[in-house]
């Protein structure tokens, strides 16, 4: 994939998951700098997921530790558990929310 490919590609993600996260609650704060997305809590948890072109990879980190996402067969895959980006990312929120989070 060339760079131009990946980084359309790894924006449109970011885009789609500001979208879906910003419909789940209003009381999720989502803001976009750059090549950075931060989710965060009133409590003070955040999830930041960022673009690291260098790697071709979307990186999520939280309190709860880290993950990294190479770009396989049409989706993000972590690059140790296998699990999907969003399958991820729905993790995180339905534990934090305590209500079922699905995002695709």
């Amino acid at each position: 994939m060339t760079e131009s490919e990946f980084l359309k590609l790894a924006e449109a993600t970011l885009q789609r998951i500001q979208t879906a996260v910003e419909a789940i609650s209003d009381d999720i704060d989502v803001d976009r700098a750059g090549n950075v997305l931060n989710v965060s809590f009133d409590d003070g948890f955040q999830i930041v997921i960022n673009i690291q072109a260098p790697m071709q990879q979307l990186w999520m980190a939280s309190r709860r530790g880290g993950q990294h996402f190479d770009y396989e067969a049409g989706d993000w895959v972590d690059t140790c558990s296998r699990q999907s980006l969003m399958k991820a990312l729905s993790v995180l929120l339905t534990q934090k929310l305590g209500q079922t989070v699905e995002l695709s």
